[in-house]
């Protein structure tokens, strides 16, 4: 996976942004190893791994 996660959608895409088991596998691991804080984070990412970042943060 490339080295950035910023994968530009608006919020009438984000139903067309489902991703198979194994692609959700690789985002989930790159925001784990990716990991940033709050403010660091830009919107453009990836649904999903704006949704791991956030796991991280509640644990």
């Amino acid at each position: 996976m490339a080295n950035s996660a910023t994968i530009p959608f608006s919020a009438h895409q984000t139903d067309q942004l489902s991703v198979d088991a194994i692609e959700e596998i690789k985002l989930r691991t790159w925001a784990r190893k990716n990991y940033t804080e709050v403010s660091q984070r830009d919107d453009l990412w990836h649904p999903v791994i704006l949704d791991e970042m956030l796991r991280i943060d509640q644990e």
